[in-house]
């Protein structure tokens, strides 16, 4: 990295010039480094550079969610959600998410990444195609655990339960108890070898509990980086070339100082809600849209920031029966006051769920109008990954409650990213859509009806012996009995339904972009971020970005050498 001020840097015709500097940023322009020294590559971050401030070092810091690394995003009111704004934490800080996240590791379901390869009908964005780029990535705990799905000499480090020494008191009351209410252990209770439908031990990518930052483990030395530096947009032009396709090309970048820089190649990579906030500002996007903020339309892209999907999050707690038994976290087990219990989420198991296809049926025919194919339709023809359950052994400081949460992986309603206007410091308008198909509330329900089962019902061992009913409002286990059930429930999710900060699919492959990851119509104009996933992955989205930002370097450089 570098210390040049923006109008040094001006002076300078660039290779490559990277819109954001966050997790794929950071790859991309690695791997081009890697591949090339003699390249001149700029990132611009709208953040600073966090890798030395301790203060985040470990995912329980209380300065990541709406501290000094968050743009602190609002969604507009959610018509489903009885009309709340839900924050949207997004990292602003060079590495990104990977500033702010939790580290959760969860690839997601091969089934979600077949689909995105037949949509786009290239191989390469398929499971087997971005399967070499995913074990590229990552050094698993363990060498014996599906070795063929996983890597061993990638930069980002996994850890395990297992593998930092936290037996916790739960873990067989948890999987018998998974047994009772239908979901079975996965093979080796690997939750990442692409079939995660089932019980696996959680995987997260940290260093002995440390935070692991896209930037810091793929060091951008040899590149020159801008913090605290925010893009107003892309300079596009008009040009009469055919190669062209509508007739544009990208030259470099405004910074929001008026400050302008030209290069070869822009990579925009500034995430799911400010990668179509910028190519909108630079003209290339829904005429309609950009007419009525006064942006001259270069490029027509009605898709530019639709098809927004994100994972959205519930949580609930439970209490204890006897807390000083030990159970949770926070209770008097000498066990919990071992340095290794702070490594890491207070939880080992993640568990992933189909959902009762009847049900499923009827709430897609609300949707679509029409009866659908049991035989055919993508919803109901296969099993699919709907639901991450999570269950915590932690939820008070006494250690007289635990929490489950739920995460909707596979929405889908599709919510858009629009402009508030024409000014790049004011954020965008982003509606998620949360809940807004009958499909996704049908979803959300049997997903709570299923924890509340496990946790509030004789069903199971830890319902039985463990816990002692809901501490919510009237309490999810009072409802059990009832004739209002559903009622209950969809008011209970319509009141604490939130967002588990995973957004995507605002310039989605196909769409927006080719399978080159160029901005179709826009020459020398390239998004490599999670904006460009056509389908929802249903996975922790990091993973899914590392793989991507490992294949689009190569896609690049490859592009290069042979114009080269």
């Amino acid at each position: 990295m570098a210390g040049e001020t923006p109008d040094q840097i001006s002076s300078i015709f660039w290779d490559y010039m990277f819109v954001g500097g966050g997790l794929a940023a950071s790859v991309v322009s690695h791997r081009l480094h890697q591949f090339d020294p003699s390249l001149k590559i700029l990132v611009v971050e709208a953040g600073p550079d966090a890798s030395n401030r301790s203060d985040i070092i470990w995912p329980n810091s209380t300065n990541l969610i709406g501290g000094d690394f968050d743009w602190k995003d609002n969604s507009v009111n959610q018509l489903h959600l009885d009309g709340r704004s839900i924050n949207l934490p997004n990292g602003k800080a060079l590495g990104g998410g990977t500033v702010i996240n939790g580290g959760g590791w969860l690839r997601g379901d091969k089934y979600d990444y077949d689909l995105w390869g037949s949509l786009t009908n290239d191989a390469r964005w398929s499971y087997d195609g971005q399967l070499p780029y995913m074990r590229k990535t990552e050094t698993f705990w363990n060498n014996t655990t599906n070795p063929d799905q996983h890597g061993h000499n990638g930069p980002v480090l996994i850890q395990s339960a297992t593998s930092t020494d936290r037996a916790f008191p739960l873990r067989d009351y948890a999987l018998r108890s998974w047994a009772e209410v239908g979901i079975d252990p996965l093979l080796g209770l690997d939750a990442n070898a692409g079939n995660p439908l089932g019980v696996g031990e959680l995987n997260e990518n940290k260093e002995e509990g440390r935070r692991e930052i896209a930037s810091s483990i793929y060091p951008l030395d040899g590149i020159t980086v801008l913090t605290n530096t925010l893009v107003e947009k892309v300079l596009v032009e008009k040009t009469d070339h055919a190669e062209d396709g509508n007739g544009a090309v990208a030259v470099g970048i405004r910074l929001a100082c008026n400050t302008e820089i030209r290069g070869r190649e822009i990579i925009v990579a500034a995430g799911a809600v400010r990668t179509p906030q910028v190519l909108m500002l630079s003209g290339v996007g829904p005429a309609g849209e950009l007419t009525k903020h006064g942006i001259p339309t270069l490029v027509d892209h009605p898709d530019v920031g639709q098809n927004l999907a994100d994972h959205g999050l519930f949580f609930h707690a439970w209490k204890v029966k006897d807390p000083s038994a030990g159970w949770a976290v926070g209770s008097p087990n000498p066990l919990f006051s071992q340095p290794q219990y702070g490594l890491g989420f207070p939880f080992d198991l993640i568990v992933s769920s189909d959902v009762r296809k009847e049900g499923l049926a009827a709430a897609i025919a609300e949707d679509e109008g029409a009866v659908p194919d049991p035989s055919s339709h993508p919803l109901l023809a296969d099993k699919r990954t709907f639901v991450e359950h999570v269950f915590m052994y932690a939820g008070a400081a006494d250690g007289s409650l635990v929490t489950f949460g739920a995460i909707m992986l596979l929405p889908t309603a599709r919510g858009s990213v629009k402009l508030a206007s024409a000014d790049i410091r004011e954020a965008p308008l982003i509606d998620p859509n949360f809940l807004g198909t009958a499909v996704d509330r049908y979803v959300a329900r049997e997903a709570i009806k299923t924890q509340i089962k496990f946790a509030g019902s004789d069903a199971t061992v830890i319902g039985r012996e463990i816990l002692n009913g809901e501490a919510g409002a009237a309490g999810f286990d009072e409802v059990l009995s009832t004739n209002s059930t559903d009622e209950y429930i969809d008011a209970r999710i319509r009141a604490g339904f939130g967002t588990s900060f995973h957004p995507m699919g605002t310039a989605a492959m196909g769409k927006v972009v080719d399978s080159k990851l160029r901005v179709k119509g826009v020459r020398g104009l390239r998004v490599v971020d999670a904006s460009v996933f056509p389908v929802a992955i249903t996975g922790h989205l990091q993973v899914a970005t590392y793989a991507l930002a490992e294949q689009a370097a190569e896609i690049i450089y490859a592009d290069h050498t042979n114009s080269s």
